[in-house]
């Protein structure tokens, strides 16, 4: 299995809100792939958007992706980006 990692810092003034989360999970569904996402030592899947707001992410936290799949390094990359774009913020 094909595996991808990255990591990104949350810009938005909010952080990993409910929002936010909820951008997580729907650009998750897009692919066909397993996606974690972690902070500090609590993961949650990609698709439980109630588990990714567990993660407790204010601003300037570092929000590591990984993926393992078909489409894992397309998938990091995209929910990168949106982490990176401040979640449209």
């Amino acid at each position: 299995m094909i595996k991808t990692r990255r990591s990104a810092i949350v810009p938005n003034q909010k952080g990993l809100h409910a929002r936010a989360a909820a951008q997580i999970v729907s650009l998750s569904n897009q692919y066909s792939c397993e996606i974690t996402v972690a902070h500090g030592d609590k993961s949650a899947p990609s698709l439980s958007l109630i588990k990714l707001l567990t993660l407790d992410a204010p601003q300037g936290s570092k929000l590591t992706v990984t993926s393992e799949g078909a489409e894992s390094a397309l998938a990091v990359s995209s929910i990168i980006q949106l982490i990176l774009s401040g979640f449209g913020e």
